[in-house]
């Protein structure tokens, strides 16, 4: 299983920059999308980073992701938090929330950190965008990034190696350009010099979409694609982009759905 015996070592092995970067984003994003009231749900929100920053700034968030471990560390993150707004994490899956989450009741949807390249396949996609759409309430905005194509084949490196003082992880990656589908096998070594060391091997794998793909299948489960961004930026993403941030608004109306039946794509990343 992804995100196991990976979960205790996740954000001190660096991964809980990309969090912080992304929180701060979100807020700039959301001057320019905004929202009118303050429920979040975080999708596949791992360690809990981006759903701890959302409810310190008054919103109420509920966490979903399927890993118990990641959860755990959440919780943990959680317990001595000072929020003004409120937390729950919950353990599930994100293309099946049914029964998990109030549906149509959130304002906010964010789905970050390549979560949505794990679902390799279109309907896979599409059963999360579906989940999306549930949650959120008529007029709520739907923010999440995927890795692209060129990122996964020509920046995504072969083999990576990772020296801290108490933990030592090696990546080494393939990507099939069949699939545009990059496999990587993480091992981590767990302890110190002296009292030795614990390994563990996790295999990761994430599939990249052509946008015209990612904004079809937005649309088929009613959610109008407002923007995409070449990520942390404000710019279009291009045919070079690394990382597309895809905002979608849920409808309020069948008028709407029927104005907006023609898929949006991104300028220049056809």
């Amino acid at each position: 299983m992804m995100y196991q015996s990976y979960a205790a070592v996740y954000d001190g092995s660096g991964q809980v920059r990309f969090a912080l970067l992304m929180a701060s984003y979100i807020k700039e994003l959301l001057h320019r999308h905004p929202v009118t009231g303050l429920r979040a749900l975080d999708l596949a929100c791992g360690t809990g980073t981006l759903a701890l920053i959302l409810a310190s700034e008054g919103w109420h968030v509920w966490g979903l992701d399927r890993s118990a471990a990641m959860l755990e560390q959440a919780q943990a993150k959680a317990v001595n938090a000072n929020l003004p707004g409120s937390l729950v994490f919950v353990e599930a899956d994100m293309r099946h929330v049914a029964s998990a989450i109030p549906l149509a009741s959130f304002d906010l949807v964010t789905c970050t950190y390549d979560s949505l390249n794990y679902l390799l396949t279109e309907s896979d996609l599409r059963a999360c965008f579906h989940s999306v759409a549930a949650a959120l309430r008529p007029g709520g905005l739907f923010v999440g990034d995927m890795n692209t194509c060129h990122f996964l084949e020509y920046h995504w490196g072969a083999c990576e190696v990772q020296e801290q003082s108490d933990y030592i992880q090696i990546t080494q990656s393939y990507f099939d350009p069949t699939t545009a589908t990059t496999t990587m096998m993480l091992t981590g070594l767990v302890g110190d010099d002296d009292q030795g060391y614990t390994r563990f091997e996790e295999i990761h794998a994430e599939r990249a979409y052509p946008p015209e793909t990612v904004a079809l299948l937005l649309e088929q489960s009613a959610l109008y694609c407002e923007s995409a961004y070449n990520c942390f930026t404000f710019d279009p993403p291009s045919a070079t982009s690394r990382r597309i941030l895809w905002l979608a608004r849920k409808l309020e109306s069948r008028r709407q759905q029927a104005e907006h039946s023609a898929y949006f794509l991104p300028q220049g990343a056809g």
